[in-house]
């Protein structure tokens, strides 16, 4: 195996940190509005919604910086079958930020 001039690692390390940040703004979550904590809508409310307003079943519920996300399952958008999703809600109003069928 070659070893790596200096400049030759820096090069390679630049552009795989690039890479990965790079990926990781592509699968980054939603762009949620931040709201001080207070003013969130709470859990157990929150979840009341999901399932009562929008009719999701909810698999795993957790807070994604400043966005409460579920994986569950839904309607697709031609509410013929059952799809597992994966939503993002705004922590004070409950309303979808972003919405991934699979």
């Amino acid at each position: 195996m070659r070893k790596l001039t200096g400049l030759k690692s820096l090069s390679l390390l630049i552009a795989l940190g690039s890479s990965l940040l790079l990926s990781n703004t592509v699968n980054a979550g939603a762009d949620c509005v931040e709201h001080p904590e207070s003013e969130w809508m709470h859990v157990l409310d929150m979840q009341k919604k999901i399932v009562n307003e929008y009719g999701f079943a909810i698999k795993k519920f957790q807070t994604s910086g400043d966005c409460y996300e579920i994986y569950g399952w839904g309607l697709n958008e031609a509410k013929t079958e059952f799809v597992k999703l994966e939503v993002y809600f705004d922590t004070k109003t409950g309303e979808i930020v972003k919405k991934k069928e699979d």
